[in-house]
């Protein structure tokens, strides 16, 4: 079993865009693209390809040293780069080249960066405090920049974390400082008092065998979105929509809507379902394994399928998990299959009652809600599991996803 963990969060900060950060992030971003481009007419000279037998192909390795000897001078130069940012610049675009050569449905080798930044070393900057609030950033080699609109105090949630790698990028007319922060946490320990979590489009179900709680997913929220908003506008103007900018960026702000609804919701529900659970007395979540169920959605109906599209389940698993390392709750996975269809008490398959979402066993001579027996057979399976585990010797760890 892990005893340590590693917790790895992004803060992002908006910072004055002065003409001369604005000048470093182009000039890093036109670097990038120079090597990566040179990178990949000379692929002999600063990579050999190998055969990889994890996965049973040739791929391309990229050879550092020519790499460095051949490009650091000559972009700190023609670019302006400080020397950390400008070894930034060279890790970065090896990286990309490497993904782009061995991305075998690009066969063509095309690269295009289009986003504009610079990537920062976790030793390439530190935030200068003043009274207690960190005011300002400085880089070495290049200087410091000033933070503007966030506020300070959430500085003080990190105090114990330690800086990561960093990214300055320009989103619109604005500059942003990504910060990584890390923390090493420990493992939280397995035991049977415990809860599940089903998922669903319209709501989440949490409990067991004492209880249950729902909360409604944005769901709706987002389909009205799309089909009175994005899809009437695309309507009207039927394919001129494309190459009209006014339109294209109308659109585009109400996907990035979409997109922040569903990231604020799987932030937001799986602090609250951990908080849930350490206010009940459980140290374990139990979630769903659901690996391979995006093949599925080729067999759902229209509608079925649009709901999947937004159907985030799993940014909302990985913030459980976020969380969950956090508050010192476990979080396992189990085997979903026919949790919704059998009896969490006798085993014996449910039948379909008048009403959709309920189900009958006639050995029970039971009426249950479809998703509360996926809870309830969630928690039982895990309980079953945890037993042949300790049957065999092994232990909880094995439970650990």
């Amino acid at each position: 079993m892990r005893d340590e963990a590693v917790l790895t969060g992004t803060i992002k900060i908006p910072v004055r865009a002065d003409p001369k950060v604005v000048s470093l992030i182009k000039n890093y971003t036109n670097g990038l693209r120079y090597v990566v481009h040179e990178i990949l007419k000379h692929l002999e000279k600063y990579g050999v390809f190998k055969f990889s037998k994890e996965e049973k192909r040739i791929k391309w390795e990229q050879r550092i040293k020519p790499i460095h000897e051949d490009f650091y001078e000559c972009i700190k130069r023609k670019f302006n780069l400080p020397p950390k940012i400008a070894l930034s610049c060279l890790r970065e675009a090896s990286f990309i080249a490497r993904s782009v050569i061995n991305n075998p449905e690009n066969k063509d080798r095309k690269c295009v960066i289009k986003s504009y930044r610079a990537r920062i070393d976790g030793y390439g900057y530190k935030l200068i405090e003043d009274k207690g609030y960190v005011v300002s950033i400085r880089i070495y080699g290049f200087g410091e920049i000033k933070i503007e609109g966030f506020p300070r105090e959430w500085f003080a949630r990190y105090l114990d974390w330690y800086q990561g790698e960093a990214l300055l990028k320009m989103e619109e007319n604005k500059v942003v400082f990504l910060m990584t922060v890390k923390k090493r946490v420990k493992t939280p320990t397995i035991s049977e008092r415990c809860i599940a979590i089903d998922l669903n489009f319209e709501e989440i179900v949490v409990g067991n065998f004492e209880g249950v709680a729902r909360i409604k997913t944005p769901m709706k929220k987002i389909m009205h979105i799309k089909k009175n908003h994005i899809e009437r506008v695309q309507k009207k103007y039927n394919k001129r929509w494309r190459y009209v900018k006014v339109i294209r960026k109308a659109i585009s702000r109400w996907w990035r809507r979409i997109h922040n609804i569903n990231d604020n919701f799987a932030k937001q529900t799986s602090l609250r379902i951990v908080k849930l659970a350490k206010k009940l007395g459980y140290n374990t979540i139990i979630l769903e394994d659901l690996n391979g169920l995006r093949d599925e959605q080729t067999k759902m109906k229209k509608p079925w399928r649009e709901r999947f599209t937004f159907f985030s389940y799993k940014r909302l698993q990985f913030w459980i998990e976020w969380q969950g390392l956090k508050h010192e709750v476990a979080v396992v996975y189990v085997n979903p299959i026919n949790t919704s269809k059998t009896c969490p008490y006798c085993g014996e398959k449910l039948k379909k009652t008048k009403v959709r979402r309920m189900l009958k066993c006639e050995k029970c001579k039971r009426i249950y809600d479809r998703d509360n027996v996926a809870v309830r057979n969630l928690v039982k399976k895990f309980k079953i599991e945890m037993s042949r585990l300790r049957g065999t010797g092994n232990g909880a760890e094995e439970m650990w996803h």
